[in-house]
């Protein structure tokens, strides 16, 4: 019989295959759920109401059952492993707010560069592959977006913005982090490998550098905070102005939510982004001296 923290003594490739083998698990009972659904409501994947029940499921399976396991095979202590921890300082949570709004504008001008990346001729079908798939990510966002309703919002900013903030920060931040750490305990080569595997995992290269930048920046929250709480806040942050933006009909074509940024503007979005990027910085020297400053007292 498997006890809990039955693997912590293992090495850390022998937990990289238990972590595949759970989230082929995860995706197995994913799939056989959703299936059910579809059988008994006659509905199909086409319906847009199946498509966010699948979304949720998905997320479910793939990233918070494996980190759930993780946490229970690898570690006496679950909630240590996934960094279970309340932050009870209502300053930090206002300065993580403050930092996911002022990293907007430096984040999609990186995206805007991004997005004029092109690969070598010999190379057009794999680009043309990539932009499909960018193409059909986008589709699949605004249909699932669909009028925004205040109703639908509400829907909208559970299933894309709350769920897979909580699903991805356990399985990427949480148990990914952690098994990373067994093969070299540096911080930085833990959070910024982490954060390429989340950038690469959504299959959107035309977002790729702007995804992990984001990603390393959830990885730091939680190495100052130690509660994957704080990342999980972030995260939730991000998609939830992403989903606001894209159900305003007014937002929805602006630069902010586009991330095209017109030619003859581009100067002094670098500049406003600049500046933003710059208070960005200010303010997080400051969220970790408040940190240190609680850790020096405990």
């Amino acid at each position: 019989m498997i006890t809990k923290g039955f693997f912590q003594q293992y090495s850390a490739g022998t937990q990289a295959l238990l972590l595949i083998f759970l989230f082929c698990g995860g995706a197995v009972i994913a799939t056989l759920i959703t299936m059910l659904i579809s059988l008994f409501t006659g509905t199909s994947g086409m319906d847009i109401s199946m498509t966010r029940v699948v979304q949720t499921i998905s997320s479910l399976g793939l990233f918070l059952l494996p980190a759930i396991g993780m946490a229970l095979f690898c570690d006496a202590s679950p909630r240590h492993y996934l960094s279970l921890h309340r932050v009870n300082d209502e300053r930090v949570w206002l300065l993580v707010l403050a930092s996911m709004f002022l990293i907007a504008a430096p984040i999609n001008f990186i995206a805007m560069l991004n997005q004029q990346m092109e690969l070598p001729t010999f190379m057009a079908p794999v680009e043309q592959w990539m932009r499909s798939q960018e193409d059909l990510a986008q589709q699949l966002t605004q249909n699932m977006i669909g009028d925004g309703t205040p109703q639908l919002l509400a829907i909208n900013l559970i299933v894309m913005a709350l769920c897979p903030a909580i699903t991805e920060e356990f399985f990427f931040r949480g148990a990914l982090q952690r098994l990373i750490g067994k093969w070299n305990p540096n911080p930085h080569f833990v959070i910024w490998n982490a954060a390429i595997l989340f950038s690469a995992f959504h299959l959107q290269f035309y977002g790729f550098i702007p995804r992990m930048l984001l990603g390393a920046y959830l990885g730091y929250l939680l190495l100052w905070t130690r509660s994957i709480w704080i990342p999980v806040f972030a995260h939730f942050i991000n998609n939830a102005t992403a989903v606001i933006g894209m159900s305003d009909k007014n937002l929805r074509e602006s630069a902010l939510v586009t991330g095209e940024i017109p030619t003859d503007q581009i100067f002094q979005y670098g500049i406003a982004a600049a500046i933003s990027l710059i208070l960005f910085i200010f303010l997080n020297q400051y969220l970790k001296k408040i940190l240190k400053g609680q850790s020096d007292k405990s």
